[in-house]
């Protein structure tokens, strides 16, 4: 058993040796960003100074280092509220990804170890809503409850639970047929008992997988949905709602969309290269 752990351990260092150190820093930088972002802003996010507006970058003609990436057309610093914006776009992608993430997982095992009738209900419920427009949905939710980050929460939920769903389905198929299954029935276990000690362990890997690449989509959602104004509302920053707002000024202080575009790409990249990592090194398989 220790030999067992010890050689687990090992193979997790092993692979941390090998983890693409960029991405991970980005990754790292975003989540403390999101959980300290109202103690490191340099300036309060929400708070205009008319007499300040369109102040340039720092390293512009006219900037100064008050406000190092400059303000928007009420003078609010830029920096702030992109730093700002990456905790909104936390908060609502974790809340996403676990509502989508915990109900598409739950369907998903359910589907592929009942299969017949269960797995077709479940897949038709899937391809449903894989053929219903996210931003539709936003837009009917933002009619009846009103815009804004539990309008968003539910619409990327909605859109990501059946992409859990297929995935984890075609895993518990391969894995129910294993012997050790087999032989877990053969002795008497209830299929609750299956599915907790051999099926749930066994599709850790993909989940975690998914989960690392699905961040990186749900914050986009949420940018795309926030530029539309269909995530959280004004002066709360987004950073889709400080692209739009900016795309209105380019010409003039191009600085106000450029800087959330770019915090939003590279964000975006890091998890999706990260999580392609994490496939390669936990062995998971593409549905």
């Amino acid at each position: 058993m220790t030999n067992a752990v010890a050689l687990k351990v090992k193979s997790v260092l092993d692979a941390l040796r090998h983890v693409p150190k960029i991405p991970f820093a980005v990754v790292i930088l975003f989540v403390l960003n999101g959980i300290f972002a109202p103690l490191i802003t340099p300036c309060d996010p929400e708070q205009t100074a008319l007499s300040d507006k369109f102040l340039p970058p720092f390293f512009m003609p006219g900037g100064s280092v008050a406000h190092l990436l400059g303000t928007d057309r009420l003078g609010m610093d830029v920096l702030s509220r992109v730093m700002y914006g990456g905790r909104i776009s936390l908060f609502i992608a974790f809340l996403a990804i676990v509502a989508g993430g915990l109900l598409g997982s739950l369907l998903g095992v359910l589907a592929g170890y009942y299969g017949r009738k269960t797995d077709k209900v479940i897949m038709s419920l899937s391809d449903a809503s894989l053929a219903f427009p996210s931003i539709l949905l936003a837009l009917l939710l933002s009619i009846s409850i009103g815009s804004g980050a539990a309008a968003a929460i539910i619409s990327i939920s909605f859109l990501m639970w059946s992409k859990y769903t297929r995935t984890i389905k075609t895993e518990v198929v391969t894995l129910k047929r294993k012997n050790f299954v087999t032989a877990s029935k053969l002795m008497g276990a209830s299929d609750f008992f299956v599915i907790k000690r051999h099926i749930l362990p066994n599709v850790g890997n993909v989940i975690i997988v998914m989960v690392s690449i699905e961040v990186g989509m749900a914050i986009l959602s949420e940018s795309a949905l926030s530029f539309l104004g269909l995530s959280v509302s004004p002066p709360t920053p987004s950073w889709g709602q400080m692209i739009s707002d900016g795309n209105k000024y380019f010409l003039k202080a191009w600085w106000i969309s450029v800087f959330p575009a770019i915090a939003t790409a590279v964000t975006v990249l890091a998890f999706i290269l990260l999580g392609e990592w994490m496939k390669k090194s936990l062995g998971a398989r593409d549905e």
